[in-house]
């Protein structure tokens, strides 16, 4: 006893310690989430805290280490660093889809797609982030609108670079939407911003420019002048193409004096500035300014791929056509041709990239549909199944009430009966103890017919009893559990602040005593009201303690009670559960 005490303590104190060390990580984790969120330099940051207690990993419930490494995946994706493998963050997403909530289940698939955006497997990543969004529960209080707007421009910037603009449209809408929703001004404004990409793209250039301008304005509403005038740079190509230039030098002036990619010290890089050169040098080209030239120039010295090259050559080629020095025209006409092959070349590559991506990604839907389809088959034959149960069970259930409902009738039939012959057999007593006190011969033949026919309402009686005695439910318990006394008792016992009052203990011997007149003589008569109170509350299956709670005594109290009774009434000794059983056999 001592060695079992003795270990139970120590599993307590081990708990305890665990329990403690759990804390202090699950608290070191949520730091370093928190800080995460700040920007990308905290994200590295945080990704150090959670280094700092890698070695402990072991130590951690199984709970906390799950959530050590979702927050990790989080930090790498946050601070830009890529994944190389899918297993550990699979196990993740295995783990939150069996114990996680809807917001960690999103999370752990909206990751998973990350992982595969980095090891460039387009389809697997777009499956994770369908996923996330099916995790969603966008009618919950405390929904991640900011990550679902996440998910929503992941799933958009891959459709647009798998050249599916209508896609890519429908998942900024919806990341511009749910960035609304979670009050976050600049992912709103931005994923808006996304559109004028894929309006570009579907060379629809005054939806260009309607966009381009209207998160220009938006941002400098809500105090995001940089981003801005970098929004009017994306409208710049549209405007000179539509011929519309002075508004195009107006916002080339915006971008440069404001976007921050063009002061000396700016730690901005802007990814692109040939091809901003070679548009400024159509925009002087067009408006007959000598400083074409010099804006070719600068195009020329950035062009580093085929494309840009091409443009280029291309810029040269009209300058000197508006200049008529057909010399240069034709070197450059052949330059041109000769780098927008390269660049055709590089397309088609990308291109194949791209069919191959797209083909991957049907072949991935028709299996995933496929697998739907025997989850769907499954979920049908259990759902089947559980009708079946369900009606099986129904029907019995209704087979029981209607059979409780004429045992019921039964019952009640049986009372009414061996009632009127009660009243029969009491009267027929009443009028054989007049007739014996008259002294007369004539009389004596009365009297043995009297008795005659109490002997015959005896055995009718009995024969009412017999046949309704097959039953393996007990008629009398049958009718005191549906007694108004019963279910008030039963009230009592789950409002043990109430008492009995003085009519429930009347309602309740009249009830029990109705049913059962043998109590009477057996009972009332040779017992006083405490002690038959019991006998009452035993008879209706109550429990000590209620019945103890009832009359205001102990259980101690109560148990030698019934043993007192026991002796007094069946002339032997024994245990309270003999007497329970005494009178409970009572009918």
């Amino acid at each position: 006893m001592n060695k079992a005490r003795v270990i139970l303590i120590y599993m307590l104190i081990f708990m305890s310690l665990s329990s403690c060390s759990n804390r202090k990580y699950e608290q070191t984790i949520t730091r370093a989430d928190n800080l995460m969120e700040l920007s990308q330099d905290s994200a590295r940051s945080a990704l150090a805290i959670l280094d700092s207690i890698r070695p402990d990993l072991s130590k951690m419930g199984k709970s906390t280490q799950m959530r050590y490494q979702l927050v990790y995946a989080k930090g790498m994706n946050k601070g830009y660093v890529d994944f190389t493998t899918d297993s550990l963050m699979k196990e993740i997403v295995d783990y939150y889809d069996n114990h996680g909530t809807c917001q960690q289940q999103m999370l752990a698939h909206y990751l998973l797609g990350c992982v595969y955006r980095d090891l460039g497997d387009s389809p697997a990543s777009l499956s994770c982030y369908n996923d996330a969004v099916e995790k969603v529960d966008t009618t919950s209080s405390d929904c991640d609108y900011k990550l679902l707007t996440k998910v929503y421009e992941q799933q958009g910037a891959l459709f647009l670079s798998q050249s599916m603009p209508q896609n890519a449209l429908s998942a900024y809408q919806k990341a511009e939407k749910y960035a609304w929703i979670a009050k976050d001004t600049l992912s709103a404004v931005l994923s808006y911003e996304h559109l004028g990409n894929i309006y570009e793209y579907m060379d629809n250039m005054n939806k260009v420019i309607e966009v381009y301008e209207n998160a220009s304005r938006r941002y400098r509403q809500y105090g995001y002048p940089v981003q801005a005038a970098r929004a009017l740079g994306g409208a710049i190509q549209a405007l000179i193409l539509t011929k519309q230039y002075a508004k195009a030098k107006k916002y080339m002036d915006v971008f440069e004096a404001e976007s921050g990619y063009f002061q000396k010290d700016s730690c901005y890089s802007y990814i692109n500035y040939s091809h901003y050169y070679y548009l400024k040098g159509l925009y002087c080209l067009e408006s007959h300014s000598d400083s074409a030239k010099y804006w070719f120039t600068k195009c020329q010295e950035f062009a580093k791929t085929n494309n840009n090259k091409s443009f280029s050559a291309y810029a040269w080629y009209l300058y000197y056509i508006k200049h008529q020095q057909m010399d240069s025209v034709a070197k450059y006409s052949e330059q041109a041709f000769a780098y927008n092959d390269s660049a055709n070349l590089d397309m088609e590559r990308d291109l194949m990239q791209k069919m191959q991506a797209i083909y991957d990604y049907n072949r991935w839907k028709n299996v995933a549909h496929n697998e739907e389809i025997k989850a769907t088959r499954a979920n049908l034959t259990m759902l089947v199944s559980i009708l079946v149960s369900v009606s099986v069970i129904i029907i019995g259930i209704l087979t029981f009430l209607v059979y409780r409902k004429k045992r019921k009738l039964e019952l009640q039939e049986k009372e009414e009966q061996e009632n009127q012959i009660r009243q029969q057999i009491y009267y027929t007593k009443q009028e054989l103890e007049l007739l014996r006190t008259v002294n007369d011969r004539k009389i004596a033949d009365v009297i043995k017919e009297k008795e005659q026919t109490i002997n015959k309402l005896k055995e009718d009686l009995k024969d009412i009893r017999d046949k309704y005695s097959n039953s393996s439910l007990s008629d009398v318990d049958i009718l005191l559990k549906e007694s108004s006394i019963y279910k008030r008792i039963k009230y009592l016992e789950l409002h043990p602040k109430e008492t009995m009052r003085e009519n429930d203990w009347i309602e309740l011997e009249e009830t029990i005593e109705q049913l059962i007149p043998s109590f009477i003589p057996l009972l009332k008569n040779r017992l006083n009201v405490m002690a038959y109170r019991i006998c009452l509350l035993v008879k209706l299956e109550i429990s000590t303690s209620s019945i103890a709670i009832l009359l205001g005594l102990s259980s101690s109290a109560i148990s030698k009670y019934r043993k007192v009774m026991l002796e007094k009434l069946c002339d032997r000794s024994g245990k309270p559960k003999d007497f329970d059983e005494y009178i409970r056999q009572i009918e």
